[in-house]
């Protein structure tokens, strides 16, 4: 397993730097690899005039800002890209929706992964996008690289979060090209329901065992909350760790429930505590 083909979405030069320099990062992880840059110009949302006609100057400054936006993060892609040696192009297309992330959908059927900042809010062209559809509709895994922490040089702690449900571990075995090369990966399981079956087998080992099949120098941990939240109990371990890389399945329950009740999801989306890699 290997990432050979890898998706650099980009929104604005404020981000492009640190999607660049994940992207990067994750190359290094396999040989042969290509790294597509992404700009996508979303479709906007245009009202109508007092004489109830739509204001064509909104089309063309709409236009205008996409066109001198994609121009400066090509030349900064292509710049940044030729101070080393990975297979690489840059590519601009339009999405269908007024969110850049909902254009990603086409193109990442030719990538292994795609690779995303996390919005900022002092960022216009990021914190605006709704950037569920990269997770829900790609098919793909996302890399989110967050706005308040650096790139790491390399990826050696791993911390990923398991609850026995099918996101999470299509997120582990979606990250084992990073898992096999890192110095050690944890496997969190918070709260795991309780069993009196002697032949149950102990949470989060059979994934373990899997994982380590793989090469990946894998340990298992089970974790009591005692009421705490479940993203403050990773987020203490993730820190403790020094973790390089959070790995976690994506909206384990339904968006709509995460909205009116919060979860692990919405919560580390809003506030990442270093590289994570989601998947659904």
């Amino acid at each position: 397993m290997a990432f050979r083909t890898i998706i650099a979405f980009i929104r604005s030069e404020r981000e492009a730097r640190r999607v660049i320099s994940a992207a990067k990062l994750i190359a290094s992880s396999s040989d042969r690899t290509h790294i597509i840059g992404l700009y996508t110009i979303p479709s906007p949302i245009v009202y109508a005039d007092p004489t109830g006609f739509a204001d064509t100057t909104l089309f063309e400054a709409h236009e205008q800002r996409h066109k001198e936006n994609s121009e400066a993060i090509t030349a900064l892609f292509n710049a940044e890209m030729a101070k080393g040696t990975i297979s690489h192009e840059f590519r601009i297309v339009r999405s269908e929706s007024s969110s850049p992330s909902a254009g990603v959908t086409q193109s990442a059927l030719r990538a292994d992964i795609i690779i995303a900042g996390q919005p900022d809010p002092n960022d216009p062209d990021s914190v605006n996008d709704v950037t569920d559809p990269l997770v829900m509709e790609s098919g793909r895994p996302v890399l989110f690289v967050p706005y308040k922490t650096p790139v790491p040089e390399k990826i050696d702690q791993v911390v990923v979060a398991f609850n026995g449900k099918r996101e999470a571990s299509r997120a582990a075995f979606e990250s084992v090209p990073l898992l096999v090369k890192a110095e050690s990966v944890d496997v969190l399981w918070v709260d795991p329901k309780k069993s009196n079956d002697p032949s149950t087998d102990i949470p989060g080992t059979p994934l373990s065992d899997a994982l380590r099949r793989h090469g990946a120098n894998v340990n298992p941990h089970i974790i009591e909350s005692h009421g705490e939240a479940t993203d403050k109990v990773l987020r203490r371990w993730i820190a403790q760790k020094n973790a390089s890389l959070f790995v976690m399945g994506a909206y384990s329950q339904s968006r709509l429930k995460e909205w009116v009740f919060g979860g692990v999801t919405s919560s580390i989306m809003a506030d990442m505590p270093c590289l994570t890699l989601m998947s659904r």
